[in-house]
Protein backbone atom coordinates (compact mmCIF):
# COMPACT_ATOMS: atom_id res chain seq x y z
CA UNK A 1 0.00 0.00 0.00
CA UNK A 2 1.19 3.12 -1.16
CA UNK A 3 0.52 6.91 1.63
CA UNK A 4 0.46 9.71 0.05
CA UNK A 5 1.18 13.22 1.92
CA UNK A 6 0.20 16.63 0.72
CA UNK A 7 1.70 19.91 2.20
CA UNK A 8 -0.59 22.71 1.31
CA UNK A 9 1.27 26.04 1.31
CA UNK A 10 3.76 26.75 -1.64
CA UNK A 11 2.89 22.70 -2.76
CA UNK A 12 -0.88 22.46 -3.48
CA UNK A 13 -1.78 26.41 -3.59
CA UNK A 14 0.99 29.39 -4.56
CA UNK A 15 0.37 31.47 -1.44
CA UNK A 16 -0.74 35.24 -2.43
CA UNK A 17 1.32 36.19 0.77
CA UNK A 18 4.62 36.00 3.09
CA UNK A 19 4.77 33.13 4.89
CA UNK A 20 4.84 33.84 8.76
CA UNK A 21 2.80 31.83 11.65
CA UNK A 22 1.29 34.29 13.21
CA UNK A 23 -1.00 35.16 9.89
CA UNK A 24 -1.56 31.47 8.54
CA UNK A 25 -2.69 30.10 11.60
CA UNK A 26 -5.56 32.20 11.44
CA UNK A 27 -9.04 31.29 9.70
CA UNK A 28 -8.75 34.76 7.39
CA UNK A 29 -5.55 33.61 5.72
CA UNK A 30 -7.49 30.98 3.88
CA UNK A 31 -10.20 33.23 2.42
CA UNK A 32 -10.83 31.86 -1.02
CA UNK A 33 -10.94 35.86 -2.07
CA UNK A 34 -7.25 35.95 -1.44
CA UNK A 35 -6.79 34.62 -5.11
CA UNK A 36 -5.08 31.53 -4.05
CA UNK A 37 -3.46 29.46 -7.32
CA UNK A 38 -2.89 25.80 -7.54
CA UNK A 39 0.75 24.69 -8.39
CA UNK A 40 -0.45 21.94 -11.71
CA UNK A 41 2.54 19.80 -10.94
CA UNK A 42 1.04 18.84 -7.76
CA UNK A 43 -2.62 18.94 -8.80
CA UNK A 44 -2.15 16.63 -11.66
CA UNK A 45 -0.12 14.13 -9.33
CA UNK A 46 -2.82 14.17 -6.95
CA UNK A 47 -5.45 13.34 -9.58
CA UNK A 48 -3.08 10.34 -10.81
CA UNK A 49 -3.04 9.26 -7.06
CA UNK A 50 -6.81 9.41 -7.08
CA UNK A 51 -7.29 7.19 -9.50
CA UNK A 52 -4.32 5.09 -8.83
CA UNK A 53 -6.74 4.25 -5.68
CA UNK A 54 -4.08 1.94 -4.29
CA UNK A 55 -3.58 3.92 -0.57
CA UNK A 56 -4.57 6.96 1.53
CA UNK A 57 -3.97 10.53 0.62
CA UNK A 58 -3.51 12.94 3.52
CA UNK A 59 -2.96 16.60 3.98
CA UNK A 60 0.42 17.22 6.06
CA UNK A 61 0.63 20.60 6.97
CA UNK A 62 2.05 22.89 9.37
CA UNK A 63 -1.06 24.55 9.75
CA UNK A 64 -2.59 24.77 13.53
CA UNK A 65 -5.42 22.23 13.69
CA UNK A 66 -7.67 25.43 14.31
CA UNK A 67 -7.91 25.86 11.25
CA UNK A 68 -8.92 22.62 10.08
CA UNK A 69 -12.21 23.64 8.45
CA UNK A 70 -10.86 26.83 6.74
CA UNK A 71 -8.50 24.80 4.52
CA UNK A 72 -11.04 22.31 4.12
CA UNK A 73 -13.82 24.13 2.14
CA UNK A 74 -10.69 25.69 0.32
CA UNK A 75 -8.82 22.41 -0.54
CA UNK A 76 -12.71 21.13 -1.21
CA UNK A 77 -13.44 24.68 -4.36
CA UNK A 78 -10.35 23.58 -5.83
CA UNK A 79 -11.18 19.56 -5.99
CA UNK A 80 -9.21 18.10 -3.33
CA UNK A 81 -10.33 15.63 -0.68
CA UNK A 82 -8.13 13.89 1.76
CA UNK A 83 -8.78 10.88 3.98
CA UNK A 84 -7.24 12.74 6.75
CA UNK A 85 -5.78 16.13 8.01
CA UNK A 86 -2.53 16.35 9.94
CA UNK A 87 -2.36 19.62 11.07
CA UNK A 88 -0.46 20.82 14.61
CA UNK A 89 -2.68 19.89 17.47
CA UNK A 90 0.09 21.13 19.60
CA UNK A 91 3.21 22.85 19.83
CA UNK A 92 5.19 20.00 18.04
CA UNK A 93 5.71 21.31 14.17
CA UNK A 94 7.73 17.87 13.07
CA UNK A 95 5.73 16.50 10.25
CA UNK A 96 8.41 13.25 10.89
CA UNK A 97 6.50 12.91 14.57
CA UNK A 98 3.24 13.14 12.49
CA UNK A 99 4.45 11.02 9.96
CA UNK A 100 5.14 8.07 12.93
CA UNK A 101 1.79 8.89 14.17
CA UNK A 102 0.28 7.68 10.32
CA UNK A 103 2.34 4.63 9.74
CA UNK A 104 1.31 3.45 13.24
CA UNK A 105 -2.47 3.62 11.89
CA UNK A 106 -1.00 2.13 8.29
CA UNK A 107 1.10 -0.83 9.38
CA UNK A 108 0.29 -2.73 5.73
CA UNK A 109 2.25 0.68 3.99
CA UNK A 110 5.60 -0.02 1.92
CA UNK A 111 5.71 3.18 -0.05
CA UNK A 112 5.26 6.83 0.94
CA UNK A 113 5.39 9.48 -1.85
CA UNK A 114 5.41 13.20 -0.42
CA UNK A 115 4.91 16.22 -1.73
CA UNK A 116 6.91 19.29 -0.25
CA UNK A 117 8.41 22.73 -1.10
CA UNK A 118 10.60 22.87 2.49
CA UNK A 119 14.11 21.16 2.68
CA UNK A 120 13.51 21.37 6.33
CA UNK A 121 10.26 18.56 6.91
CA UNK A 122 11.39 17.04 4.32
CA UNK A 123 14.87 16.51 6.12
CA UNK A 124 12.17 15.60 9.23
CA UNK A 125 10.38 13.35 7.32
CA UNK A 126 13.66 11.80 5.77
CA UNK A 127 14.82 11.40 9.18
CA UNK A 128 12.10 9.91 10.82
CA UNK A 129 11.97 7.02 8.32
CA UNK A 130 14.66 5.85 9.13
CA UNK A 131 12.59 3.90 11.47
CA UNK A 132 10.73 2.39 8.71
CA UNK A 133 13.80 0.69 6.82
CA UNK A 134 11.22 -1.41 4.82
CA UNK A 135 9.23 1.34 3.58
CA UNK A 136 10.29 3.52 0.22
CA UNK A 137 10.12 7.04 0.54
CA UNK A 138 9.75 8.95 -2.84
CA UNK A 139 9.61 12.99 -2.10
CA UNK A 140 8.61 15.22 -4.60
CA UNK A 141 10.33 18.79 -3.68
CA UNK A 142 7.81 21.54 -5.56
CA UNK A 143 8.50 24.71 -6.35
Amino acid sequence: MTIYLFDFDNTIVKLPYPETYDYMDTPESLEPSLGFKLIKRTQVDYQNAVQKNNGPLFLLSNRLIKVKDPIKQLLKTFGYKFDGHYLIDNEDRNKGTRLKKILEKYPGCNHIKYWEDKDKHIDSVTEAMKDYPEIKLEVIKTI
